[in-house]
């Protein structure tokens, strides 16, 4: 059931997607990891790459002295090496502790799902393909951790136009799929088809977490009502990326936003008279509150 939010100083008619936000998998990452550096015991806490994607979390981060660097060079000796939520290679977990770095893993359980499954799918003497974009940081990891199995052949395939070329040359007769946790549904559903045509034994996991299909049918529920949808969240989130798409998709005139100063001085946000807001699920409460506000007040 989607929430309605009006005020006396503004016309519009505001709703609130019924899924929206953080996910668990998120916000039990984002509060082990101030934990993390709130007992540290003076130790500095370093986090390999963002631990989610949104920027604004990131800068929370920071305030409270836990940094966010881009490889394990940047860490220095007596550190605290915080895992990402999207998962990491585990050869940079194997490194971190060689190099005597205390390792606080805060991978989202659904994304450890996801690598063991397609381990699992490996063993079996499927060729792995991974529904997902193959420069993400979860596709990396997963990749990583199943093609530790011997002889494992693992491919990131990312839409139906690439499984020719992706392919070519690899052994087709035995497929293991696994999707990328933020993946659209109906992408995933048509690689399936699409590879079901090429391959004489199929195996699927259907691997999008819970919280990604429960955001994406709730914004499309939403999107049909309204005149205008903002979708709050950070511009290099996959999840949130697609739910933008699937708004745009239902025909209804959508904003991806990062903070509600992107909104100042839109000029169709103004005449809406319904006005839809969603988030991903990177996306903090607090993001979520501020651009409410701002649409309260227009």
């Amino acid at each position: 059931m989607t929430a309605t939010v009006t005020s006396s100083l503004s016309p519009k008619t505001i709703l609130i997607a019924e899924h929206a936000g953080f996910c668990h998998g998120v916000r039990k990452a984002v509060d082990k990891t101030l934990a993390t550096g709130r007992s540290s015991d003076g130790k500095p806490v370093y986090v390999i790459g963002q631990l989610i994607h949104n920027q604004q979390v990131i800068e929370q981060l920071a305030s409270e002295s836990i940094i966010t660097v881009q490889s394990l060079d940047e860490v220095p000796a007596g550190s605290i090496c915080v895992v990402r939520t999207h998962g990491a290679p585990p050869e940079m977990v194997e490194n971190a502790k060689a190099a005597g770095l205390e390792v606080s893993d805060a991978t989202c359980p659904d994304v450890r799902l996801v690598q063991n499954k397609a381990i699992q799918l490996a063993e079996e003497g499927y060729t792995v393909v991974i529904v997902g974009k193959a420069s993400h940081p979860e596709v990396i990891g997963i990749k990583a951790h199943s093609e530790r199995v011997p002889g494992a052949q693992i491919i990131a395939i990312n839409s139906p136009d690439e499984i020719g070329a992706a392919l070519d040359g690899i052994p087709c007769r035995r497929v293991g799929v696994v999707s990328q946790t933020t993946q659209m549904e109906e992408t995933f559903f048509e690689m399936v088809k699409a590879l079901s045509k090429i391959s004489k034994e199929l195996k699927v996991f259907n691997t999008i977490c819970p919280a990604t299909y429960f955001r994406q049918t709730a914004a499309l529920e939403l999107a049909v009502k309204v005149d205008f949808m903002v979708v709050v969240g950070g511009k290099n989130s996959s999840n949130t990326t697609h739910l933008a798409d699937i708004c745009r998709y239902a025909g209804t005139a959508s904003r991806h936003i990062e903070t509600f100063r992107e909104l100042e001085g839109d000029q169709e946000l103004r005449e809406a008279k319904i006005v839809g807001v969603t988030a991903g699920a990177s996306t903090p409460d607090w993001l979520i509150e501020e651009v409410i506000e701002y649409l309260k007040a227009l």
